[in-house]
């Protein structure tokens, strides 16, 4: 045993979304097993003209032996943020490691070490570039351990250590250790990080983490866990996850946040036994020390009454890595997923949702009396959502082909309310990239110029194959963006702008023109709109709607008035000319196309034309012969108005992604 002090410090953390680290949590827990005092410190708001002052002072105060750094992540991962005219967020925390580095030799002969889950994707790279003395791949322990050793210089066979002889890099054999068997916090490091968020206030304290377990059996494409921290699960000992927690709710801290890879990779059985612990703890508390918690993802093997006796225990949700609804596609990105259980999940979970909020929701009215409101339901996400990574390498226009299909076929599209897309990959080369994903691949220097791939920089890959169809990013990001809101959840319905529509598709005339012919036209019944009368002139609603301050005057019309007068006039057009609609596939009465999906309508309209305009012209041309210009443009209006009802945009390159 020694009793020695060592500082830790971070120049690692991304501004726009500060975090105290883990490592000031988890390292200090570690090095107290030999005797070892590790005290930290973020580099976060101090400027980097002062950083040399700041280590003096630091060295100073404590007399560390050795000066340990952690390297957390190597950028945001958030390919936007590295735009030329993104949000400013681009963040290099590489560079910033290495200017730390600088500003500790020029202050210091103390032996730097540099570890963390970031240099552990990239290590030989990281330092070759950074030049520490040592470098830790993945835990500490053995360091620790041998400290003394360490420090006299004799590096050979100390587990998971690198260093440099004669400016060779020499790497020791690797060790996965498990999580720490005993508790980790103490009441000097969540003051500590209490502290911490009180600096950074925004966004704000989001869960103290608590480590359930280590490694991940599956081996996904696009997760680096199995490779920094192993490829066998090694779970923590529920007794030391339930000391954290009490610790933590001692000193006023109710929202955890689970550290893992997934939740549940072997199985639910773990998982449950620490819901059914919490469950157990916050039935013996007030209600401002019951512990509410998340994990960061977990997969989707989950029945509906699993879901219950977690949400009881005070689980709040997560993430689930889903590629496509495409078994090639999940095989190519080494996913643990296939449809034909996942399709079963993917309900189970959305109709869980559903109940949950309306529960909810029934709570928050006051109706106490609904049944099945648990005591101890907790808010999740408000919405009922579902994440897919589409921009993985292995997607082509048929992966998303038959991921669409099979979303409509199951009618997951109309469960979940809204999807997020993962459009783009962040490409390591612990990988090895194939020359097709390389070639798809930019990284971006530090004055944002993007470049060919470097992998110490931020680097990131478009699907070869949509690059290729679609040309550029931009056009890929934005077919997501489509895909995700019409044919992947109803989000699309939200998004509707009925009295923008109108304004720019026709003008108050012409609907009271078109309203006149279709009371002449035998058999055409149209709805009332507001007990409004059609004389000739335009009503009052629509003289409303088309005036210059309508839209932002109090008492303005209304998005449900815009769109009673579209349905009033689609609905006059579906009876007066059913030949053209059926033409198109579609209903020729309202009830019925009501009960179209988007994904049916595109379907039926990509079949005969390649674009809106085709699809317009075609219609309004088969009748020009017995129709005046008039009737052919309140055609067009109607045809336009079923598209943007649904979303459907008739673009070329789109047409791959329903028609094979």
């Amino acid at each position: 045993m020694c009793s020695q002090n060592v500082l830790l410090l971070n120049a690692s953390n991304i501004e726009k979304f500060p975090v105290f680290p883990y490592a000031f949590i988890q390292v200090p827990a570690v090095a107290r097993r030999v005797g070892i005092k590790v005290i930290c410190k973020d580099l976060l708001g101090i400027p980097l003209e002062s950083w040399e002052q700041t280590v003096r002072n630091l060295i100073e105060l404590n007399d560390p032996a050795m000066i340990f750094i952690t390297l957390r992540n190597t950028d945001s991962m958030v390919a936007t943020d590295y735009d030329r005219d993104g949000s400013g967020n681009a963040y290099f925390p590489i560079e910033r490691t290495k200017e730390l580095i600088a500003a500790i030799r020029s202050v210091s002969e103390l032996k730097i070490v540099l570890g963390g889950f970031g240099f552990s994707l990239l290590p030989d790279e990281i330092m070759r570039y950074v030049r520490p003395d040592l470098g830790v791949f993945g835990g500490p322990d053995a360091i620790f351990e041998k400290f003394e050793d360490i420090q006299a210089g004799n590096y050979k066979d100390i587990a998971n250590l690198m260093y440099f002889q004669e400016d060779q890099l020499i790497s020791n054999s690797r060790k996965f250790f498990p999580p720490l068997a005993s508790i980790e916090y103490t009441p000097q490091v969540i003051d500590e990080m209490k502290a911490f968020y009180s600096s950074f206030p925004t966004p704000g304290f989001e869960g103290a983490p608590v480590e359930v377990m280590r490694g991940c059996s599956h081996s996904c494409f696009f997760c680096a866990e199995p490779h920094v921290a192993g490829g066998k699960v090694r779970y923590r000992d529920l007794s030391a996850i339930m000391e954290d927690i009490e610790m933590l709710v001692d000193h006023g801290i109710t929202k955890i946040y689970m550290i893992s890879s997934e939740l549940n990779p072997e199985g639910n059985a773990f998982v449950l036994q620490l819901a059914n612990l919490i469950l157990a703890f916050n039935a013996r508390q007030t209600e401002d020390r019951r512990v509410k918690w998340l994990g960061a993802n977990f997969l989707l093997n989950f029945t509906s009454t699993e879901y219950e006796k977690l949400y009881a225990s005070g689980f709040t949700g997560g993430w689930f890595d889903i590629t496509a609804l495409d078994d090639e596609n999940a095989r190519a990105m080494r996913t643990p997923y296939r449809n034909k259980t996942l399709l079963t999940h993917l309900k189970t979970i959305a109709q869980f949702e559903r109940k949950r909020l309306g529960l909810l929701q029934a709570q928050e009215a006051g109706q106490s009396e609904v049944e099945d409101i648990e005591e101890n339901a907790t808010p999740g996400e408000s919405t009922i959502k579902w994440t897919l990574f589409l921009g993985n390498p292995s997607t082509t226009s048929k992966t998303i082909r038959n991921t669409l299909q099979l979303a409509n076929r199951e009618g997951l599209a109309q469960l979940f309310e809204s999807c997020s897309i993962i459009k783009i990959l962040r490409v390591f080369n612990y990988e090895s990239p194939n020359n097709e994903i390389i070639a798809a691949t930019y990284s971006v220097t530090p004055n944002l110029e993007r470049i060919a791939y470097t992998q110490m920089l931020p680097s990131f890959a478009n699907s070869p194959g949509l690059l290729q169809e679609f040309n550029t990013e931009e056009e890929i990001f934005v077919m997501f963006d489509h895909i995700a809101e019409t044919y992947l959840s109803t989000k699309y319905r939200t998004t509707r702008d009925w009295s923008g529509f109108v304004r720019r598709n026709t003008t108050a005339h012409l609907i009271t023109s078109w309203i006149a012919e279709l009371t002449d036209v035998n058999g055409v019944r149209l709805p009332m709109h507001n007990g409004e009368t059609f004389n000739g002139e335009p009503s009052a609603v629509l003289k409303e709607l088309f005036s210059e301050t309508s839209q932002d005057e109090e008492g303005h019309i209304s998005e449900d008035q815009a769109k009673q007068v579209v349905d009033t006039l689609l609905s006059g057009c579906l009876q007066a000319f059913p030949e053209i609609f059926r033409s198109m596939g579609i209903p020729t009465r309202k009830e019925g196309l009501e009960r179209v999906t988007p994904y049916e309508l595109a379907v039926a309209i990509f079949n005969r034309w390649r674009t809106e305009e085709e699809l317009v012209d075609e219609m309004t041309m088969q009748s020009k012969l017995v129709m005046n210009e008039s009737t052919r443009d309140f055609i067009r209006f109607c045809i336009r108005a079923i598209l943007y009802t649904f979303n459907v945009q008739i673009k070329p390159k789109y047409r791959d992604l329903f028609i094979a």
